[in-house]
C-alpha cells in the first residue's frame, strides 16, 4: 500500500514527515502552501474532512492528528528504535511527551501565534492571552526539568517523542520567537543537527 502525506511547510505535518525521513520509508509527499480558503474547500475536505494538515493515507485509510500519525507509522511499519515498547522502563515518559508536546505545548503556542499575527479567530481577552503564555511556559519548565541528566526524552535514545517535542520547540522558538530554557535550548540544537530534520524542514514545495 502507498503512503501519502499532505504537508504544509512549518505546520504540524513536519512531525510525520520527519519520522518518515528518519525511518527511510518510501512515501508520496503532497506539499501545499497554507491557504485557509483552499483548506475549507470541498475539494480539500474530500482529502481531510477537518480541512487541516497533516492528512496521512495508508492505502485507503485516513489517519489524522500529527502525534497519532507518528504512533500509527511506528506500529504499522516498525519495529523501530524510534518507538519505546511497553516493557521498557521509560514507556510512560515516551507516551506522555509524544502526546503532551501537542496538547500541552503546541496547542497553546498556536493560539499565541494566532494572536501575534492578528488572526481574528484567535482574538481573545487579555486575561486568556496571559493564560496561554503561562501554560506554554509551564510545559517548557517541565521539559527543562525532565532533561536533567537526559539527552533525549526516553530510553536513552532518539525516539518519536523527541520528534513530537522537537516540532513544538520549532514552533515556540523559530516561529513564535520565544526564548527556551537553557537545557531545552541545547536539546533543541541537538535535534536540529539531525539530517532527517534538516531535510524535512527544508522542503518548501
Amino acid at each position: 500500500m502507498s503512503l501519502i502525506l499532505f504537508h504544509t511547510p512549518k505546520a504540524r505535518s513536519l512531525r510525520p514527515l520527519w519520522l518518515l525521513e528518519e525511518m527511510g520509508i518510501d512515501y508520496d509527499l503532497k506539499v501545499m502552501p497554507y491557504d485557509a480558503e483552499y483548506f475549507a474547500s470541498d475539494a480539500y475536505r474530500k482529502i481531510n474532512p477537518m480541512g487541516k494538515v497533516p492528512a496521512f493515507y495508508d492505502g485507503d485509510q485516513l489517519i489524522l492528528e500529527s502525534t497519532v500519525i507518528l504512533q500509527y507509522i511506528l506500529a504499522k511499519h516498525g519495529p523501530s528504535p524510534f518507538s519505546v515498547e511497553p516493557n521498557e522502563n521509560d514507556f510512560g515518559f515516551y507516551l506522555t511527551w509524544l502526546h503532551m508536546a501537542e496538547s500541552g505545548l503546541s496547542h497553546y503556542l498556536a493560539v499565541y501565534l494566532g494572536q501575534m499575527i492578528g488572526i481574528d479567530t484567535y482574538a481573545v481577552s487579555e486575561g486568556f492571552e496571559t493564560y496561554v503564555k503561562y501554560q506554554a511556559d509551564k510545559a517548557l519548565e517541565m521539559l527543562d526539568n525532565h532533561l536533567i541528566e537526559r539527552s533525549f526524552i526516553a530510553a536513552n535514545r532518539f525516539t518519536a517523542a523527541d520528534i513530537s517535542v522537537g516540532y513544538s520547540l520549532f514552533l515556540a522558538n523559530s516561529i513564535c520567537g520565544l526564548a527556551l530554557p537553557n537545557r531545552v535550548q541545547a536539546y533543541f540544537e541537538r535535534l536540529q543537527d539531525r539530517p532527517a530534520w534538516k531535510k524535512a524542514v527544508s522542503i518548501k514545495g
